[in-house]
């Protein structure tokens, strides 16, 4: 018995260990600080075997821990598929409990397949995502290759959404200056602010085809920022961009037309099929017809006046509920003497001076008779005819089909 005793006091000081009255334990101490303190052989000459060693695994359990493990700490000693070598524990409480990677071990250094270093977030990696930053400031999330300064990289949705609840809406800005950043100054003139372009692989390589642009209209001075915008496509059989949209800062707009010098500037036709520089879809036309309008019923080319007479653009007839119309109207000529002219006046509602008018007499007249028609005043048509013979012509009377048309 003594024997026995006598070992257990040699194996106590061998360890240095301490039992508090509140059970809290010391090792190489004897006054301990917490439920277990253990202190180095010497803090300034440490020897090579003061530390803790955690359990050491080269792969992890086949069966998963469970709640009665939350929290227990392994060493991983080597890179295995989802997880880097170092330290990790047992998370039982996340919707699938999983072994995490713990502390500063969350960012590791590494090199990428293009040799850049970089450090990469162990979690990310650990779901089958990369979240890398490169030594250079490129940011990549599912890559570790970014090839811009941030890239999104995916298979499936990677849509970018900016949230707000605020009264001021969330804004994606894009600021561009000369200079420097520390300094900055006026770009150049007619220098790029900013863009988004998109690309594609055209089954060889990745091309850049396309993209919505701002550029300075000019130059900046204090207090003027003259701005143009610019939508790019790439045309078939091409891999050069084409500016098709061009906004300028005074609000001229061109259809692929890079200099508009008017409100809109379209480009000019072709003599090939669809190269027209304007074509309107036929449709019905408005019941009650706007001022300004411009419409087309698959047969005639209409436009509405400032008064809201609806006319056919170079055409033959007229019709609006409130504008002119065709009218037959019986005409007595009474042109006798050479060179003689008879005119009568037909009341023709909406006819108004500006107009041009139509006219036709629905028989032949006798030869040597010419006839012709003008508006005179609102709502009112002459009609002319007149002997350019050296004969007296008959007296007598005919029917006309009149029209007030627009120009």
């Amino acid at each position: 018995m003594i024997m026995f005793s006598n070992i257990k006091l040699a194996i106590a000081a061998t360890f240095c260990i301490t039992l508090s009255s509140i059970a809290q334990v010391g090792v190489n101490n004897s006054d301990p600080k917490s439920l277990l303190d253990i202190s180095a052989s010497s803090s300034t000459t440490p020897s090579s075997t003061d530390g803790i060693l955690i359990p050491r695994v080269s792969q992890f359990p086949s069966v998963s821990p469970n709640s009665d493990q939350d929290g227990m700490m392994a060493f991983l000693t080597q890179d295995i598929p989802g997880y880097s070598r170092g330290f990790h524990y047992w998370d039982n409480n996340l919707s699938t409990p999983k072994w995490v990677p713990i502390g500063a071990e969350e960012w590791k250094p590494g090199v990428n397949p293009s040799g850049d270093d970089l450090i990469y977030a162990l979690r990310a990696k650990a779901t089958g995502t990369d979240m890398v930053i490169t030594n250079d400031g490129r940011i990549g999330f599912g890559t570790d290759d970014p090839v811009e300064r941030f890239e999104f990289k995916g298979p499936g949705d990677n849509d970018f959404q900016i949230t707000s609840a605020n009264p001021n809406p969330p804004n994606f800005i894009l600021y561009n200056t000369g200079g420097t950043l520390e300094s900055p100054s006026a770009l150049a003139a007619n220098g790029e602010i900013g863009s988004f372009i998109v690309k594609t692989h055209d089954g060889s390589t990745i091309r850049e085809n396309g993209g919505f642009r701002f550029y300075m209209d000019g130059i900046a001075t204090p207090g003027s920022t003259p701005s143009r915008f610019v939508i790019n496509t790439t045309p078939q059989g091409s891999t050069s961009q084409q500016e098709r949209i061009v906004v300028r800062n005074n609000g001229n707009t061109g259809i692929s037309e890079s200099n508009p010098t008017a409100t809109l500037h379209l480009r000019a036709g072709g003599s090939n099929a669809q190269s027209a520089p304007i074509k309107l879809t036929s449709g019905s036309i408005l019941s009650t017809p706007e001022r300004g309008a411009l419409e087309y019923d698959g047969t005639n080319l209409y436009f509405t006046n400032n008064s809201g007479t609806r006319s056919v653009i170079n055409g033959s007839s007229s019709s609006s509920s409130s504008g002119p119309s065709t009218t037959s109207a019986n005409i007595y000529y009474n042109v006798p003497a050479q060179n003689s002219v008879d005119s009568w006046g037909v009341y023709i509602a909406g006819a108004q001076l500006g107009m041009s008018c139509s006219c036709a007499p629905e028989t032949v007249l006798p030869a040597g008779l010419t006839w012709s028609c003008y508006i005179s005043a609102a709502n009112t048509v002459k009609v002319r005819v007149s002997n350019f013979t050296n004969s007296t012509i008959v007296p007598g009377s005919i029917k006309f089909n009149i029209t007030p048309i627009l120009q």
